[in-house]
């Protein structure tokens, strides 16, 4: 359970660190279903464009159970139901991995953004990363901008009509609305931590992350939860593995 200091946190910065949320024998599941599923293909999986390392694997639960216990035993739901206080429904799930000295960067940008496009009504979802390898400034941590959720939707460019999956995203936004951000809230943070640890995030807080520099693999298993009413049916839905037509309220029960 979250006491209020850690909601009200949540409500302030637009993100809350849990250290330690999955320990022992459960953290070494599902890393070792994580390596299983890494050996699998399919449309599920993105590539780095040359070494062809895994950069994301949509929808992991769908190859192991231990994943989806995750969203059915654990006490995760639990959290959820405190932050979003409504029903909710798991709107997107991923595996996202930054290999060593691999390509890897996302520019800066606010998840609302794109998801809007996918029928969400207003930016109300939110993001838990469950850290799977420890986490340092070298291995190319998600970076974020404190309170930066409050500002709504900032001002972006489209930058790639056709960007799906990869570096060269749709939207993007300028350096001076970046500058602006960041002197009108707080100095950029790093979401570093131990392998195990979760940090739970808002779908407007600005984001972003570079290469890993790093020896170790950058892994994070992400699931973004969506209030069952905040969703509209779209006319060109992308694939049901990036984005959930299955809107079950989940139990915190």
């Amino acid at each position: 359970m979250l006491n209020k200091d850690q909601i009200d946190a949540y409500q302030e910065q637009g993100y809350l660190h849990l250290t330690s949320w999955l320990q022992g024998d459960a953290l070494v599941q599902i890393k070792e279903a994580i390596e299983k599923i890494e050996k699998l293909d399919g449309p599920e999986f993105f590539r780095e464009k040359n070494s062809q390392k895994i950069r994301t694997v949509f929808a992991p639960e769908k190859f192991d159970a231990s994943i989806l216990e995750l969203l059915e035993k654990s006490s995760l739901p639990i959290l959820i139901s405190q932050l979003l206080n409504t029903e909710f429904y798991l709107f997107q799930s991923k595996l996202n991995t930054k290999s060593s000295l691999e390509s890897g960067v996302w520019s800066w940008h606010q998840d609302f953004k794109f998801w809007k496009e996918d029928g969400m009504i207003a930016p109300n979802a939110l993001t838990v990363a469950i850290l799977l390898s420890d986490v340092e400034v070298a291995n190319g941590p998600v970076l974020a901008i404190p309170s930066s959720h409050k500002e709504g939707e900032v001002e972006s460019y489209l930058n790639n009509p056709d960007g799906v999956h990869d570096e060269n995203l749709k939207y993007m936004i300028t350096q001076s609305t970046l500058a602006k951000m960041v002197k009108k809230h707080s100095p950029i943070i790093p979401f570093t931590g131990k392998a195990g640890d979760v940090h739970i995030f808002h779908c407007n807080l600005l984001h972003s992350s570079y290469q890993n520099m790093g020896v170790e693999d950058r892994k994070l298993l992400m699931f973004t939860f969506n209030p069952t009413d905040n969703i509209k049916e779209v006319t060109e839905p992308r694939p049901d593995y990036m984005v959930k037509r299955n809107r079950t309220a989940l139990n915190p029960n």
